[in-house]
């Protein structure tokens, strides 16, 4: 396996080192010179309608809409201050929504690419544009940009299911298309593609496993993720849809007999289970939290929030701020310098009130700065 592919595994095992020298970190921290290792964009959707499906284990499932969207006009303005600022890495993915689900998301992805910014794209790729595949197949990708693609299926019946669509479209198929026009184009303009696919009561099937992990090496990804859904955030969820421990180690079983007969030099097949590597099953959070300054998050409604988890109009109280009003960066250079640690314990109390729950890296990188003493 080349250094390259071992790198790649590494960072879709939730070991991306977002903060390399804690001291540095800190030192640009008090100096209000740091630059957030990445920001994420949460496009926001056309429509009422906040994404194309309703998956029961979602965790935006909960999030409130009040109607208000990031129009293009500053949408763009905001993705080139944060650019021109000095942010290198751009991700596209959203709280309960599909960033290509956006009117300007060709837009977004042309300022990224001729910028030379990394991106990423953390999507269900119902729908792709010829012009977001036109700027893939015309332009120098910067190395390590990405599509992570959301699958979580082997056939049409089962996507369906386990993603709670009602009728028999044949969305699978659709999906898998798009990811074959996507693989062709990587094989001239590199760029990290990879298929995840969310195991439970569902999609835990062989047939489906097996399908899904021929159709997309085929397609041309280079990384097959198999993972499990994380307990939504105010969601009740019916029996399986979130695996017990027990329950894992079945799917494990079938998953790894899988791999030793699919996985190549040009494709990692990763079965991961951050929950259980990191002890935060149903943990609802780590405090205190030092993402705003890592992965600040531009919310759908045009308010600057502290991660892609607390990024909705519920979480208001424990925002940064409105971007419709204000710079980014002076949203995000807005904390107490005279008194840092309360301050912090300030929003830290907001962001428990809001009842918001950490995703994986979150939970990694709070610990990790929490083990250095960082305050």
């Amino acid at each position: 396996m080349s250094n390259k592919q071992k790198e790649l595994e590494k960072r879709y095992q939730f070991q991306t080192e977002y903060i390399k020298n804690v001291e540095d970190f800190k030192s640009k921290l008090f100096e209000k010179k740091l630059v957030p290792y990445q920001v994420e964009f949460q496009a926001p959707p056309r429509g009422k309608k906040i994404c194309w499906l309703e998956c029961p284990y979602c965790y935006g499932l909960s999030a409130e809409d009040n109607g208000e969207r990031l129009n293009k006009d500053r949408g763009l303005e905001i993705l080139n201050e944060i650019l021109e600022g000095g942010v290198r890495k751009i991700i596209y993915a959203g709280y309960a929504t599909d960033p290509l689900n956006c009117s300007y998301i060709d837009d977004l992805l042309e300022i990224t690419v001729l910028k030379k910014a990394i991106f990423g794209f953390n999507t269900k790729a119902l729908r792709i544009s010829d012009n977001f595949f036109n700027t893939l197949k015309n332009n120098k990708i910067v190395d390590t940009s990405y599509i992570s693609l959301s699958v979580d299926a082997g056939t049409n019946e089962t996507y369906n299911k386990i993603h709670a669509v009602r009728g028999s479209a044949k969305i699978y198929d659709k999906v898998l298309l798009n990811t074959q026009k996507l693989g062709e184009i990587r094989k001239k303009n590199y760029f990290d593609l990879s298929a995840a696919y969310l195991v439970n009561i569902h999609s835990g099937n062989e047939y489906d496993c097996e399908k899904f992990m021929n159709d997309f090496i085929s397609a041309g990804c280079n990384v097959i993720r198999f993972t499990f859904p994380q307990q939504p955030k105010g969601i009740q969820t019916d029996e399986g849809v979130v695996p017990l421990e027990k329950e894992k180690v079945n799917y494990k079983k079938i998953i790894e007999r899988l791999k030793s007969k699919y996985e190549n030099s040009d494709c990692s097949i990763l079965i991961v289970d951050a929950d259980t590597d990191y002890d935060i099953y149903k943990k609802p959070r780590t405090i205190p939290c030092f993402a705003r300054y890592v992965f600040p998050t531009v919310g759908f409604d045009g308010w600057l929030y502290n991660c892609s988890q607390s990024s909705a109009p519920n979480f208001r109280s424990s925002a940064l701020g409105d971007l419709t009003k204000n710079n980014f960066w002076d949203l995000f250079y807005n904390y107490d310098l005279n008194n840092f640690g309360s301050f912090q314990k300030t929003c830290n109390q907001k962001i428990a009130s809001t009842g918001c729950k950490c995703d994986r890296k979150e939970h990694v990188l709070n610990q990790k700065l929490i083990d250095n003493k960082i305050i």
